[in-house]
């Protein structure tokens, strides 16, 4: 009984960071800014993990999850690329997050989380698809990674003993094969869902 209401307040958390982190992406000028960014990002996307098991483990599946679950994990990683554009024009750090790059992965969450919503009124539950889920684990680390290099950076402008030089350029190009990645996935993830799921959208809607 103590359990009941933890998923869903682990999901208001996370939507509570996501504000924050915009912030501290936009604003920081320091490597202990990004250094605090990555942290809550982690914190954040660790919400995501244990609020989903938590409801599960103790048969506690709340339409307030289902509804606003997959809300706040667009959200997160909305607030972490909406920033990394706005700083990529002018920080080549963030310039593999181009508007093209932007629009593909923001246009792809609105499209797929509407069309889930749609498939709830059918009755049908469209759980993640295998490449969804590796779109999600490479989109994260691509977050988690520039916000190591935007840290980074700062070590080597200010601190340079404790920074590596060598690794800033693999890190880049780390960074835009990662990205690549991303993309492809998403895009071959959202064309699975609609492939698999649009025919019994389409029927429930001739009924």
């Amino acid at each position: 009984m103590k359990y009941r209401h933890a998923p869903n307040l682990l999901t208001i958390l996370r939507i509570i960071f996501c504000p924050l982190l915009s912030f501290l992406i936009l604003t920081s000028d320091s490597a202990g800014g990004y250094l605090l960014s990555y942290y809550i990002f982690v914190v954040a996307g660790l919400t995501d993990i244990y609020d989903g098991n938590l409801a599960r483990r103790h048969r506690n599946i709340t339409t307030f999850g289902k509804l606003v679950d997959p809300i706040a994990d667009k959200l997160l990683m909305a607030a972490a690329l909406i920033p990394f554009y706005l700083l990529g024009l002018s920080n080549e750090v963030c310039r593999h997050v181009t508007l093209a790059v932007l629009l593909i992965l923001l246009g792809r969450e609105a499209l797929i989380t509407a069309f889930r919503y749609l498939m709830m009124y059918t009755g049908t539950v469209v759980t993640a698809s295998r490449p969804a889920k590796f779109k999600t684990a490479f989109q994260m680390f691509f977050i988690g990674s520039i916000l190591v290099r935007l840290f980074h950076r700062q070590m080597l402008t200010h601190h340079p003993q404790f920074a590596y030089s060598w690794f800033d350029p693999f890190h880049d190009w780390l960074n835009l094969v990662v990205i690549v990645v991303v993309v492809v996935l998403s895009l071959v993830s959202a064309a699975d869902y609609l492939v698999k799921n649009l025919p019994t959208l389409l029927n429930h809607s001739r009924a």
